[in-house]
């Protein structure tokens, strides 16, 4: 049983590790794109880049839900 149990905690502490950097990655990107939209003058590339910055909000919420599964999994193991 204990064997089993470290196994799904390090698949877990794996998966949540994936997690986080997916979710830096979609913040590192947002954050780039909100430099690109301060910079950008004309009216059809800032609707772009709003589009795009919405899309990796919601990618963000949705590794913020998965991180929260993850660290949930994980305490139901301790």
């Amino acid at each position: 049983m204990n064997f089993l149990k470290e196994k799904i905690q390090k698949y877990n502490e794996k998966k949540l590790k994936d997690a986080l950097n997916k979710m830096k990655f979609y913040i590192d990107a947002k954050k780039q794109l909100e430099i690109q939209l301060k910079i950008a003058t004309d009216y059809e590339s800032k609707i772009e880049i709003k589009e795009k910055i919405e899309h990796h909000n919601e990618f963000i919420s949705i590794w913020k839900k998965n991180i929260d599964v993850i660290n949930k999994q994980s305490k139901k193991l301790e």
